[in-house]
C-alpha cells in the first residue's frame, strides 16, 4: 500500500512545478484559481492551499457576467459559461460564431483551495 503524501510534500511539489511553468513560459501570466464556494471575503482575508498541481489553462474574463470562466472546447459551454443563459437561445451556427469571439487566453493555473 502507498503511503500517502503529507500535505507539506505536496505543497513543496506543487511549488517547484509552478516554478518550472513560469521559467518555461516567461510571457505567461499567472492566475491564482480559486474555489469560491469554500472562501469568504466576509473578514478581509483567508488561507489557502495548493489544492491542485499547478497547469496551463486557457480562461476568459466574462464582463457581463463578473466571473473567469475556463475553456470546456465545447462551443456551447464555452458559450454559455462566458455569455449566460442568453447562450441556451442561439443556434449552432451562431454558437460556433459566438464562441470564436471569447477572448481566450492561456495562463498558469495556480488553484487554491480552503486550508
Amino acid at each position: 500500500m502507498k503511503a500517502m503524501k503529507l500535505e507539506s510534500e505536496l505543497n513543496r511539489e506543487y511549488a517547484i512545478e509552478l516554478s518550472n511553468l513560469i521559467l518555461n513560459n516567461p510571457k505567461m501570466r499567472v492566475v491564482v484559481w480559486i474555489d469560491s464556494e469554500n472562501i469568504s471575503d466576509d473578514y478581509g482575508s483567508w488561507a489557502g492551499n495548493f489544492h491542485s498541481k499547478p497547469c496551463i489553462e486557457t480562461i476568459a474574463y466574462s464582463e457581463a457576467r463578473e466571473i473567469w470562466v475556463s475553456k470546456e472546447n465545447d462551443d456551447f459551454e464555452d458559450c454559455y459559461s462566458y455569455y449566460g443563459h442568453d447562450a441556451e437561445k442561439w443556434p449552432d451556427e451562431e454558437l460556433a460564431e459566438k464562441a470564436k469571439l471569447i477572448p481566450w487566453e492561456d495562463v498558469i493555473a495556480v488553484n487554491v483551495g480552503v486550508a
